[in-house]
């Protein structure tokens, strides 16, 4: 006899489908189910709070050592590096 836990989704039509390779087409099984209702889980609250950008303008002071263009490929390197 061999013992295995394992958990399955159960279908739209109630049936569960369990596929263990080492079982053979007219081999006998004995299937003890364990039921344990799950309560559904609600998806989290959403919260009014706005997005802080606190983070704006923080570089402003580098905005006259380096123009959008260097910027940009500055990141264009760090993408092919």
């Amino acid at each position: 006899m061999i013992a295995i836990e394992e958990t399955a989704a159960v279908q739209a039509d109630g049936s569960l489908v369990l596929r263990r390779p080492e079982l053979k087409a007219g081999d006998r099984v004995k299937v003890i189910l364990l039921l344990e209702p799950q309560p559904a889980v609600k998806p989290p609250a959403a919260t009014s709070r706005r997005l802080q950008q606190s983070w704006a303008g923080g570089l402003s002071d580098l905005a006259k050592e380096y123009s959008s263009v260097d910027l940009q490929h500055k990141a264009q390197q760090w993408r092919v590096d």
